[in-house]
């Protein structure tokens, strides 16, 4: 690593435990009362208008294509780490860099993949896909927003949860699969230079693993997609300064988070 990546990475080291602790100090108010941010359709959820700012855009579905299931706490999968999850990312964003983010106090914006305002969003948000099957539509707006630039990462979920995942993105580019990554890919030095082999990040006892969609199923050219399989990193976000993981455990998925969105915005 060069003198310049090890001085950036190591003001961004201290700048995570400042900016979690100024996040996270927001989402323990939320969680002591304030549920005015849980909302489970995208009509209800407010949006923060278009003016530029780098919003965290999350994609809302019924689970299961409609069959209601809930998940944890009574939230549907889509939604599992929301607000605090983006609105801690996008605190940690706007301190350690130049990049204008979206502060209000519900995180960020929610989107059906059929909604046109997701082509204003450079990166799309999706949990729990292992309960994800969009509609042909929807499917065909997916598409349509990776071919055009956008990124889409994937988060929270485990062991069989990868057949539904696969089916349904085999749906959406069925020319290109998954490939697991090295840890060599741009995506991981887009900010901080990471090791994936040395992360700690397990959780349930499942270790985490790395896989990309790459334009002509190619990792020297365009990632379009980030799949978080065996794994969770929303959860170490939106738990960050509750005792729920030790800080450099914490520090780690951030600093994977803070490397998809910057990956997005020079690629």
């Amino acid at each position: 690593m060069s003198r310049r990546a090890r001085w950036r990475a190591t003001l961004g080291l201290g700048l995570l435990a400042t900016a979690g602790t100024v996040a996270v100090l927001d989402a323990q108010q939320g969680r002591r009362g304030d549920r005015s941010a849980d909302c489970y359709v995208p009509e209800q959820c407010p949006r923060a208008p278009y003016d530029g700012r780098v919003t965290f855009a999350r994609v809302y579905f019924p689970a299961g294509g409609g069959s209601g299931m809930m998940g944890g706490f009574g939230e549907p999968p889509w939604h599992h780490d929301r607000p605090w999850a983006e609105r801690n990312l996008s605190s940690i964003i706007r301190e350690i860099s130049y990049m204008r983010t979206f502060d209000g106090w519900h995180g960020g914006n929610v989107f059906a993949l059929d909604d046109p305002e997701i082509f204003r969003h450079p990166v799309l948000w999706l949990a729990e896909p292992g309960y994800w099957v969009p509609t042909d539509e929807q499917v065909l707006a997916l598409r349509a927003y990776l071919e055009k630039g956008g990124f889409i990462i994937f988060d929270d979920f485990f062991d069989q949860h990868w057949v539904n995942f696969s089916r349904q993105m085999a749906r959406v580019l069925p020319e290109l699969r998954p490939i697991r990554l090295t840890g060599s890919e741009p995506v991981f030095r887009s900010f901080f230079d990471i090791d994936i082999h040395a992360l700690n990040i397990v959780y349930r006892g499942y270790t985490p693993e790395f896989y990309g969609i790459f334009e002509d199923n190619d990792p020297t050219k365009r990632q379009l997609a980030m799949i978080n399989y065996n794994g969770d990193i929303g959860e170490f976000m939106e738990y960050s300064a509750t005792g729920f993981a030790p800080v450099d455990v914490t520090n780690e998925a951030y600093r994977l988070a803070v490397n998809y969105f910057f990956y997005t915005m020079v690629h």
